[in-house]
């Protein structure tokens, strides 16, 4: 079952919407009339959103940070050179954070 939106077809069970600002009475109405399901979050692109922005810091770089110190501590126990250590986190860590940085303009209170 599928929408018609402009040019493009929409897959009706793929497909969901985050709302803002709307009862829980307009979001069923909204719902219903739509024929798609709404979510309070969803991973986009690499992302989580929120349909509270207040949270994105909290969903995507706390997440991101615990995930590196894990990598981190794996990756102590290798034996490898200065170079090779420079090397791991030039290829794995700083793409992940540039990634966000550019998805995510936010201020952050702690500087890597």
């Amino acid at each position: 079952d599928r929408i018609i939106w402009g040019s493009s077809k929409i897959n009706k069970e793929k497909t969901k919407m985050l709302v803002k600002n709307l009862t829980a009475k307009q979001k069923e109405k909204l719902e219903k009339a739509m024929g798609l399901q709404i979510e309070k979050n969803m991973k986009y692109l690499g992302v989580w959103l929120r349909a509270r922005c207040s949270s994105l810091k909290e969903d995507n770089y706390s997440k991101l940070l615990q995930q590196i110190g894990k990598d981190l501590e794996r990756w102590g126990k290798l034996q490898l050179l200065l170079l090779g250590k420079i090397a791991t986190i030039k290829m794995n860590i700083l793409p992940k954070l540039l990634y966000l940085f550019q998805m995510i303009p936010i201020k952050l209170d702690i500087f890597l």
